[in-house]
């Protein structure tokens, strides 16, 4: 068995599922001296994008990953969980059927393919039975005054980008925007205010 899961072939699994054991016992240690690293990553967006891809694109790409759904550094221990495992898996029934180890270009593809939709699917599960926050009760009319920043695309009316804010429980956020005032252009980066709903995305303001 330490042959198989030590073969050269299983490298890249053996890593990811090292990176999960490294990331648990340093998550321990953590919270031993009362720190937890699974939200050090909270604030950072995943996706640093241009206008190339609309916002939207964009931010159902992220829902669809569940990567709005699940803190990102629970998603990456997800991801690199499953991963592993599938590599694990693919190359062991390759080997019981073929007695040969499955070429390292055909178990990465697969087992990276695997992962991201189960990942995505099971990202859904995890989120409902993770403990919620306060925070995941928000109403809409909680959203108005909050300040965000743009983290995707440029907002004109008519045509929103994505907007990041983080509530008082840490717990991230994502919208769509666009501005208020009819000449008013947000860039990525930009400060602003929300300060109304509407019909497929929030007006805002510019943070001044």
């Amino acid at each position: 068995m330490s042959d198989f899961l030590f073969n050269d072939a299983n490298f890249w699994f053996s890593v990811a599922i090292g990176v999960v054991i490294v990331l648990f016992i340093i998550e321990f240690i953590g919270l031993v001296l009362g720190v937890s690293v699974l939200g050090v990553f909270d604030d950072i967006s995943g996706v640093d994008a241009d206008v190339d891809m609309p916002a939207d694109s964009m931010t159902s790409l992220a829902s669809w990953l569940s990567l709005d759904k699940l803190p990102l550094m629970i998603w990456v221990v997800i991801f690199l969980t499953i991963f592993g495992i599938c590599g694990y898996l693919t190359n062991y029934v390759y080997t019981q059927l073929m007695s040969a180890m499955t070429p390292p270009w055909l178990s990465i593809a697969a087992s990276l393919v695997a992962a991201v939709i189960l990942t995505a699917r099971f990202g859904v599960f995890i989120s409902r039975v993770l403990p919620k926050s306060e925070s995941s009760a928000l109403e809409d009319d909680d959203y108005i005054g909050t300040t965000a920043n743009i983290t995707i695309g440029i907002a004109r009316q008519g045509n929103p980008a994505e907007a990041k804010f983080t509530d008082k429980f840490s717990q991230p956020h994502y919208v769509l925007v666009e501005p208020f005032e009819a000449d008013e252009q947000f860039n990525q980066g930009d400060r602003i205010i929300l300060v109304k709903k509407g019909m497929r995305s929030w007006l805002a303001t510019r943070y001044r």
